[in-house]
């Protein structure tokens, strides 16, 4: 991973003096992102800025490179995993250093535009071509590695951050107010969005994942050549068989993880205990390259099962692994949330990204040679992954019945809109509802959505969390050769070899134990344990008098588009527990307001030391998470009281015994049916272990484990972390 910033004259001009100044503040700007070196390269026409991470060729491999009659300059960031391949290709090429990137010199000269169509690999790259005056920005077919460009008076700047851009005196500095709350992310709306990215600031603009973009330097007219795209399903005729299908995906999966492994320094891998990084942890080490792994712990990934299944693969596999443990009270502060933002550059920014962040900065101090981390990220969303989630417990049929009326949102007739506010099944067909009246292929539309989510949120969060530690994410599951066989699945074929995985699942069932394999998917906002990110997103919000909210606020636009004070009640109402809203959607826009706010303003260059760090790390002991988190997995020595607002009593009019949550009924326990469980509930006090509490109960735990459980994932009953003993 690198840093990449750098500007170029239009219409003929050339440079100003104050270009080497700007570019100094752009390697500030990008250091985070390449500690190792940096370079300068400055010209008439256009001027790089380089920091470097060195993973590859790592004493020879400096850039910006250049080619042989040094017509052509390049600065890349990322890996070509294929490099050695390619350059067998090219019988006239001579590289002049070690890095892997200067073969995209010689595909450029050989190819023109078309150098990238094969490469394999993670790659943001910017390229002057002197002979034909333009410039040339490109990103691989996932924009892994991202690159931003603006056009600033008769000069356009590009770099691998938002903030870069921002170091040119000609780019707006303020947010893209209608277009950011117009964003499907930013309201959580039932609808595909198969769009550009959303830059969230005005005059930004990303170079999509698979594309080339070419900028005339003469004209300044702007070309954009879409080398890659997610394909179609096959006819039935011509595909494979489901085996066939399984066996291509575990030899295209092998051999993805083998590229990622490629490095001349330590990589490590982000274990998450579910069966995409499990698989790539597996496969690592039947390469012969096992490598150090590295858990988030918090109350939800402790009693969702995610800690404890990470723990048993890196068992299985005789590989270590270290958790990050962050404490109940690990809420960020004001200032600790605004340099997160601010590395982030994206409103999406929630409690997912605070964690990655910490665990990034906990795996980065315990091993600071690592360089690089293998992530789980890119499975579900083209091999089914939310098909289950999105059938609602219904099956395939209802997952494509959903679908539908997710991709008809988006090309609905206006006559029509009215149908799709109904929770009744469809009615209409979809080609009367769409403008297209040959109809929707709604799967495709979802891989569509699904394939710009990857750009706008995953591969974005993912490179910056990286980035704040110096270190580059590497997503064996986004190659493009696996996405092509996942997309080529016939219509016919989807349900047997997609539904929730299976032939993904399948092509790894011989690497993995089998409850591993098949285990559910875990999402991190909803369900039982979905609370506990709540509850953090709830409390950063109202932290020191809402002082996040108040700054949003004081935005010289957000008046415009915010009711202020319809935000502080959403606020007050999600901490008492009294708003239906979804905590992510005030948070998502207090974000919006909080960009504009920083973009506007004077910032120092990000820092990682400037984030507070809460997680400590301790070793993947079920014993010692437990002891850093206070106490969470429920115990005979656990000390159980009710959580806040919650109490259970007696409806004296019936005689029901009633689960009261923040002054609403939720639950209803009848004592005919479960009379331990009453006495259970009756006899805690805050004092007892749950010991006793089955005691006074006079019945055994395993009655009521199940319900225990269920009541400490929601929030109804807690743990005292003051008198939690020791493990029985």
């Amino acid at each position: 991973m690198c840093g990449l910033g750098g500007v170029a004259a239009l219409g003929g001009s050339t440079l100003p003096r104050t270009t080497r100044p700007l570019l100094e503040r752009m390697l500030a700007t990008v250091e985070h992102r390449g500690p190792d070196d940096v370079n300068l390269r400055l010209d008439d026409a256009v001027s790089f800025a380089f920091t470097r991470l060195s993973l590859v060729g790592v004493d020879s491999g400096n850039q910006p490179l250049v080619g042989p009659d040094e017509q052509v300059v390049l600065i890349a960031n990322g890996e070509v995993y294929n490099h050695e391949e390619l350059e067998r290709t090219l019988p006239g090429f001579r590289p002049r250093t070690k890095s892997d990137c200067e073969v995209l010199i010689g595909l450029y000269e050989e190819h023109g535009l078309d150098f990238v169509d094969g490469v394999r690999g993670i790659f943001a790259l910017a390229l002057h071509d002197k002979r034909r005056n333009r410039l040339v920005l490109a990103t691989d077919p996932f924009a892994c590695k991202p690159m931003f460009y603006a056009f600033a008076g008769d000069a356009v700047v590009f770099g691998s951050e938002i903030k870069v851009l921002f170091d040119h005196p000609d780019v707006p500095r303020e947010v893209d107010w209608v277009g950011g709350l117009a964003e499907q992310g930013l309201s959580n709306f039932s609808a595909m969005s198969t769009g550009e990215v959303n830059t969230w600031f005005r005059g930004v603009r990303k170079v999509a994942g698979g594309t080339v973009v070419t900028i005339d330097l003469a004209t300044g007219r702007t070309d954009v050549h879409r080398y890659w795209q997610p394909g179609g399903p096959l006819d039935e005729a011509d595909a494979p068989s489901a085996a066939e299908y399984v066996s291509r995906y575990r030899e295209l999966l092998w051999s993805s993880v083998e590229d990622s492994l490629m490095a001349e320094v330590e990589l490590g891998l982000f274990l998450s205990g579910g069966v995409d990084s499990a698989a790539i942890a597996a496969i690592a080490a039947k390469l012969g390259q096992p490598l150090h792994t590295f858990t988030v712990a918090t109350q939800a990934t402790v009693l969702n099962g995610d800690v404890g299944h990470a723990r048993q693969v890196a068992e299985h596999l005789g590989i270590p692994n270290t958790v990050a443990a962050l404490p109940p009270g690990a809420v960020p502060s004001p200032a600790d949330w605004k340099n997160l933002l601010w590395l982030m550059e994206t409103p999406l920014t929630g409690p997912e990204q605070y964690y990655k962040y910490s665990l990034y900065r906990v795996a980065k101090a315990l091993r600071p040679g690592m360089k690089a981390t293998l992530l789980g990220s890119g499975a579900d969303e083209f091999n089914g992954g939310y098909s289950d989630l999105l059938s609602m417990g219904g099956g395939w049929r209802r997952f494509e019945a959903n679908l539908d009326r997710l991709a008809v949102a988006r090309v609905v007739r206006p006559e029509f809109a009215p149908w799709l506010t109904q929770k009744a099944p469809l009615l209409l067909t979809l080609p009367a509802l769409a403008d297209d009246p040959r109809g929707v292929d709604s799967y495709a539309d979802f891989l569509r959505w699904k394939w710009r989510d990857v750009q706008q949120y995953n591969c974005w969060h993912e490179d910056r969390n990286a980035a704040g530690s110096g270190v580059e994410a590497r997503v064996p599951f986004l190659d493009r050769r696996l996405v092509d066989l996942s997309t080529s699945v016939p219509v016919s074929m989807r349900e047997r070899l997609l539904w929730d995985k299976w032939m993904a699942r399948e092509a790894v069932r011989d690497v993995l134990p089998d409850p591993v394999a098949r285990r559910e998917k875990k999402p991190f906002f909803n369900g039982r344990t979905a609370h506990f990110a709540h509850g953090l997103v709830v409390d950063a919000l109202n932290r020191d008098g809402m002082a996040l909210v108040e700054e949003a606020l004081s935005g010289p636009r957000m008046a415009e588009y915010v009711d202020g004070d319809a935000l502080r009640r959403t606020v007050a109402a999600l901490k008492a527990g009294r708003s239906p809203l979804h905590p992510q959607i005030p948070l998502r826009v207090v974000n919006l307001g909080l960009l504009d706010v920083l973009a506007r303003g004077e910032r120092e260059p990000f820092r990682p030391e400037r984030v507070t760090l809460l997680a400590k790390s301790v070793p993947a002991d079920r014993d010692a998470v437990d002891e850093a988190l206070g106490g969470v997995e429920v115990r005979p020595t656990s000390v159980i009281a009710f959580g806040s607002g919650a109490r259970f009593a007696r409806d004296e009019a019936d005689g029901t015994w009633l689960l009261i949550k923040d002054l609403a009924v939720t639950h209803t326990v009848d004592e005919a049916l479960a009379p331990g469980w009453v006495r259970f509930l009756r006899a805690v006090d805050g004092t007892r272990t749950v010991a006793e509490l089955v005691e006074v109960a006079g019945i055994a735990v395993d009655e009521v484990a199940e319900y225990l459980d269920l009541c400490v994932e929601t929030g109804y009953l807690v743990l005292r972390p003051s008198l939690v003993g020791a493990a029985s």
